[in-house]
């Protein structure tokens, strides 16, 4: 992960805490998924610096995960940056984030920013099972059944769960080519 990436996924963090007034880490990956899929939809590009993975309970973005598990502990990029930037509620409720700032929208793209706010107004105050249940869903399970692979979920497999039609699932095809050949 660059150090563009580490800001870019700190700055859609905070967004989502600033916006909802501090959530669970549960509903900040699912609202990451959730945009995610549709900005790949409507505009064939990531708005998520990070791999989503298929894991138990839903996809998650996994360096993000993997920073929020070692908020404060972890010598991280990405952990340091959202420790100076998020604190946890407290004792009673160690899984809810709050923000210490307000966001640096200059991160965020006009679309990126519609993405969050349609993600963050239909999922912010669901359940846990109804977030569940939702994130299961065929991009999640394609990459949950993989037997000898990862299941790190497809941004195409995303793309088709919200009805992509053929000629943006070839763009994003080509999109991640060219991401990967820069590598």
């Amino acid at each position: 992960m660059t150090d563009y990436d580490s800001k870019k996924l700190t700055e859609l963090v905070l967004y989502i805490l600033c916006k909802t007034g501090g959530i669970d880490f549960y509903h900040v990956f699912k609202i990451l998924y959730f945009a995610e899929m549709s900005h790949l939809a409507k505009w064939g590009s990531c708005i998520v610096p990070d791999e989503f993975r298929a894991l138990k309970y839903g996809p998650v973005p996994s360096h993000l995960y993997d920073a929020l598990k070692e908020l404060g502990h972890s010598r991280m990029k990405l952990s340091e940056e959202l420790s100076e930037v998020v604190q946890v509620a407290g004792e009673d409720a160690p899984n809810v984030l709050l923000p210490r700032r307000e966001a640096n929208v200059n991160f965020l793209s006009k679309s990126e920013i519609d993405a969050l706010d349609q993600s963050i107004s239909e999922h912010d105050s669901m359940t846990f099972g109804q977030l569940m249940r939702k994130s299961h869903d065929a991009a999640w399970d394609e990459a949950n059944r993989r037997v000898n692979g990862t299941n790190v979920i497809s941004p195409i497999s995303m793309a088709k769960v919200m009805n992509a039609d053929e000629s943006m699932l070839e763009y994003i095809e080509e999109q991640l080519q060219i991401e990967a050949s820069l590598r």
